[in-house]
C-alpha cells in the first residue's frame, strides 16, 4: 500500500500485517490528511504520472554503482560486509558503487547470491 501526504510531501510504502499497517496510519492521520493508494492504482488527483525510470534524473544519477549501493543499504550491509559475503574485495565493491569499474555479470550474480537477491533480476536492475 502507498501513503501519501500532500502537505508536506510525503510517499511511503507500508508493508506488513493490516493491523500494523492501519496503527500506522491512524498515527499520522491525526497530523496530516493522508491519501492510500492500493497496489497499483493510483489517485486521480489531476497530475500527471511519471514512470521515474523514464526521467531525466534517474538517467543521469541512476547509475549501476548507485543502484547496487541502494541494494547494499536495502540489505543493512557496510561495503566491507557485502565484500566478505560476496568474496569480492572491499576495494572492488567501493570502485563499483563509485563507478570506477564496471560490474561484470559474474560479479553481478556473486553480489545478488550474497544480497539473497534474485540474480537476472538484479542484474536488469543494475544494466538498466
Amino acid at each position: 500500500m502507498l501513503a501519501v501526504v500532500k502537505e508536506p510531501h510525503i510517499e511511503m510504502c507500508l508493508n506488513g500485517s493490516e493491523e500494523a499497517v492501519n496503527a500506522l496510519l491512524s498515527v499520522i492521520r491525526r497530523s496530516y490528511e493522508v491519501s492510500i493508494v492500493v497496489e497499483n492504482e493510483h489517485v486521480d488527483d489531476g497530475e500527471e504520472y511519471v514512470n521515474i525510470r523514464d526521467t531525466e534524473f534517474w538517467r543521469e544519477r541512476m547509475t549501476p554503482g548507485t543502484v547496487l549501493q541502494g541494494y547494499r543499504l536495502k540489505h543493512d550491509l557496510t561495503q566491507q560486509q557485502l565484500a566478505q559475503k560476496s568474496g569480492i574485495s572491499y576495494a572492488t565493491i567501493s570502485a563499483y558503487e563509485h563507478d570506477k569499474r564496471a560490474i561484470a555479470r559474474r560479479a553481478a550474480m556473486r553480489i545478488a547470491r550474497a544480497l539473497g537477491e534474485a540474480e537476472e533480476t538484479f542484474y536488469n536492475r543494475l544494466m538498466n
